[in-house]
């Protein structure tokens, strides 16, 4: 190896060792129209923070998570584009480890395609930085994106909340479907409002359909109000490991500190 190229590789090791750390993030797609998702979302990301977490909600679905801590949004990621307020008030104080993006106008706002896409992800991503852990909420026909925020060196775990009936079944299905195609492979299902036994017929045809057709691993958590499961659920995602080192390459590198 020649001295430049020696050289080179120093370099590059050393931006790896003193690059900021990253965030793990969590993918929650709701599968769902069901009113109430804002509620157990807000209850999920306490479990993180009481695990001594600092935890950004993404909510990119609209799933009102600001509503269920009695808050107020008066700004969103669209208003930090466009210059409206600065990019840390975006992000909206619900405890102390526990800050709230409202995002969901930000996925079509202005832009279209994979330019609006772009966008989104380095807004989300330079509000991220001083987290630990960000929970990115999406709805189910937009689940793809949670593709660009994956964890490394392994894809994360995605959440799949569904509710009752046959629609929420097919969203769920074409939501694992279009990450499954991207290496995402690990799929945990929560139920928001299906009783006990239609929870284990929708999970054993989730789960062989995953394991037939897409090559995905498909469980059960439980029901979104199970809090011994969710605190379960949360305490085996966190000691699977550190935050990642560094940022992905193409990303943004200003980061905002909203904690």
């Amino acid at each position: 190896m020649s001295d430049m190229a020696r050289g080179r590789d120093q370099a590059a090791g050393l931006r790896r060792l003193f690059a900021p750390a990253q965030p793990r993030w969590l993918p929650v797609v709701l599968a769902t129209d069901e009113p109430g998702a804002g509620s157990w979302v807000a209850a999920l990301a306490r479990q993180f923070a009481g695990q001594g977490s600092r935890t950004l909600i993404v909510d990119a679905a609209r799933a009102q998570v600001a509503s269920a801590f009695g808050l107020r949004a008066r700004y969103d990621l669209v208003h930090a584009f466009d210059g409206d307020c600065a990019p840390r008030e975006a992000c909206i104080p619900a405890a102390a480890d526990i800050r709230i993006l409202p995002a969901a106008r930000a996925l079509g706002h202005g832009r279209r395609g994979a330019d609006a896409i772009a966008r989104f992800e380095a807004g989300v991503r330079a509000l991220a930085g001083a987290a630990d852990w960000v929970l990115l909420v999406l709805p189910a026909r937009q689940a793809r994106i949670a593709a660009l925020f994956r964890g490394r060196p392994a894809p994360a775990d995605v959440l799949v909340a569904l509710g009752a009936g046959a629609d929420s079944e097919r969203l769920a299905i074409e939501a694992i479907r279009s990450l499954s195609v991207v290496d995402i492979d690990a799929f945990r299902l929560l139920f928001q409002a299906t009783g006990v036994d239609g929870a284990g017929s929708l999970l054993s045809r989730l789960a062989a359909s995953g394991a037939r057709e897409l090559r995905a691993r498909v469980s059960a958590v439980g029901n979104v109000h199970d809090a011994a499961a969710i605190q379960r659920l949360v305490r085996e995602l966190r000691c699977r490991g550190p935050r990642a080192d560094g940022a992905p390459a193409g990303t943004a590198a200003a980061v905002e500190t909203v904690f």
